[in-house]
């Protein structure tokens, strides 16, 4: 298991990995929580424009084999690590606190 950069509580069964692309043209960084029968990820994407460092937070389900984003930046491209870190708890705590219809009825969408 990685240590989390941004010290999450994670739902039981819930794993984080570290995935960098470290490309001279898109150089980001993610970091990727997922559920542990696999069908859910919540990612935090850091890259940079300029000299400003920036996250945002998206939610995958996996259906027919692919990984299908349902919801894209929780809203916001964030610029503090705390609010990234909110944003992230938050989809984390939906999704790990979530019934199984829930689920389902989440990926189906």
């Amino acid at each position: 298991m990685t240590d989390d950069p941004f010290s999450l509580s994670l739902p039981e069964g819930w794993t984080v990995e570290l995935d960098v692309d470290a490309s001279v043209d898109d150089p980001r960084s993610q970091v990727v929580y997922e559920s542990p029968d696999s069908r859910f990820r919540v990612t935090i994407t850091e890259f940079s424009r300029g000299l400003t460092l920036y996250w945002w937070v998206d939610i995958f389900a996996r259906a027919g084999g692919e990984w299908h984003r349902r919801e894209t930046g929780l809203g916001d491209s964030f610029r503090d690590p705390e609010a990234v870190a909110a944003a992230a708890q938050d989809a984390l705590d939906r999704l790990g606190g979530s019934l199984e219809s829930e689920l389902e009825s989440f990926a189906n969408d």
